[in-house]
């Protein structure tokens, strides 16, 4: 009697379906990249349930690892990561398109110091990745849709519906639910000639179901890690919150809308002035609110112009921490080949707090005279000077030897002094009183 193949190929047939369904859970499909995705739902739809995930578009990253590609720089040297992302929504036909783009900037720490500073790092693709998931998992939601019967009575799967919408509310970004791989047992057919796979056939399918068993063993320890680590963070105690939609955020005082805010947006506090609040917004951008629009973090309270924190009194902003003479290693002509003398300076109340732009402007003042009378006296003095902040705003700001002299010679103005100089990045140096 002639076999049918078809009885024998048949449980290889039904695992490969199986682990395809699996994998189904992430559609990618061949057209799609990892940051681009087609959406059955309507374009409204669409917009409604990014409007959902806003909270989720912004934020720091507790590590980098995973989240950026590897590049030359090595990553230990990175720190102080935030993400920002950007939504773009189109229809083509009957479906709707959805592209999200995310920057990460973090700092970097340079053997040499004077090329430390703020860079934009490429994304991976698993930020993105992530909030297509999600949002399509909120999509789901409005979709029903029905599995045609089989015809030929082989067995059907059921994948996991869509979870609730507070359920996707409470999912940290990067962390995906993992369920476990389940290889079913594959009986015979009750009836017609009993047909068993080779040992080849068998060794096979027991390799694959080990291969998935370690695979999602991985997983759920990677997810494990990764929640540890957001639950030992601690909650930042100098956040300021939007009290109503449509705020706000200036340039300087007075000045241009950056953006504008949502209620319940939360933005650190770099520091008050007046009645405007200086807040960050995201990596080196900064901005200006009006106080009354903010509810302010417990401790601060009514400051000077000239306070640069809640505990700031007349004390001086900053505090040098050491020095360094170094060959300069930026491309400036006024310095390039040069030696330069490199002043590391940080907060004096909390490294993690950051000041006003007139504030680093008055103290790098004070640290030039005082370096400039040093040098008067040096044998060989070096050609400039540097000064590094290292704050949560950082920056740093370099002059040569001879500006530094014309200025304190009276040769040069306040403002022809202050544009003589490298300063970087110039927003984080930005004088309120005369921008």
């Amino acid at each position: 009697m002639k076999k049918d193949p078809t009885n024998r190929f048949f449980p290889l047939f039904f695992v490969c379906s199986l682990i395809a369904a699996l994998w189904a859970t992430k559609p990618l499909s061949a057209q799609d990249s990892a940051s681009e995705r087609h959406f059955p739902n309507a374009k409204a739809e669409v917009d409604q349930a990014i409007q959902q995930l806003h909270g989720s578009m912004k934020g720091r990253l507790p590590i980098l690892e995973g989240f950026v590609e590897e590049g030359r720089q090595p990553l230990d040297h990175f720190d102080r990561g935030f993400y920002e992302c950007a939504a773009q929504v189109r229809s083509d036909g009957g479906q709707t398109i959805v592209r999200i783009t995310a920057k990460i900037t973090a700092w970097y720490t340079d053997p040499a110091a004077a090329q430390s500073g703020y860079r934009v790092l490429p994304s991976n693709g698993r930020i993105e990745t992530d909030l297509l998931d999600q949002l399509g998992e909120m999509l789901a939601k409005k979709t029903t849709s029905t599995a045609p019967a089989s015809s030929n009575g082989a067995p059907r799967m059921s994948l996991p519906t869509a979870p609730t919408r507070s359920a996707l509310a409470d999912r940290p970004l990067g962390l995906a639910p993992v369920s476990p791989v389940i290889v079913p047992v594959l009986r015979q057919p009750a009836t017609g000639p009993a047909t068993t796979p080779g040992n080849e056939d068998l060794n096979a399918l027991k390799q694959r179901r080990e291969q998935a068993e370690k695979s999602a063993k991985s997983l759920r320890d990677e997810v494990k890690n990764l929640e540890e680590i957001l639950r030992n963070q601690s909650h930042p105690d100098n956040l300021a919150v939007v009290r109503k939609a449509g705020t706000p955020i200036l340039v300087k005082p007075g000045g241009a809308v950056l953006l504008t805010a949502d209620a319940k947006d939360e933005f650190e506090v770099i520091n008050l002035e007046g009645a405007w609040v200086h807040v960050q917004i995201s990596g080196a951008s900064r901005g200006w609110v009006q106080r009354a629009q903010l509810d302010l973090p417990e401790g601060f309270v009514n400051t000077s112009k000239t306070q640069t924190s809640p505990t700031a009194s007349d004390k001086p902003a900053f505090r040098v921490t050491h020095e360094d003479t170094h060959s300069f290693g930026g491309k400036w002509p006024q310095l390039q080949g040069k030696t330069v003398r490199i002043i590391w300076v940080e907060p004096a109340f909390d490294a993690s707090q950051a000041t006003s732009g007139d504030a680093k402007r008055q103290f790098a003042k004070s640290v030039f005279v005082e370096a400039l009378k040093e040098q008067s006296s040096a044998a060989q003095p070096p050609g400039g000077v540097v000064i590094i902040f290292d704050s949560a705003d950082g920056g740093q700001v370099s002059v040569s030897t001879s500006n530094l002299a014309q200025w304190q010679a009276g040769q040069l103005s306040e403002d022809s002094f202050w544009k003589q100089c490298l300063v970087e990045p110039p927003e984080m140096f930005q004088s309120t009183q005369n921008p």
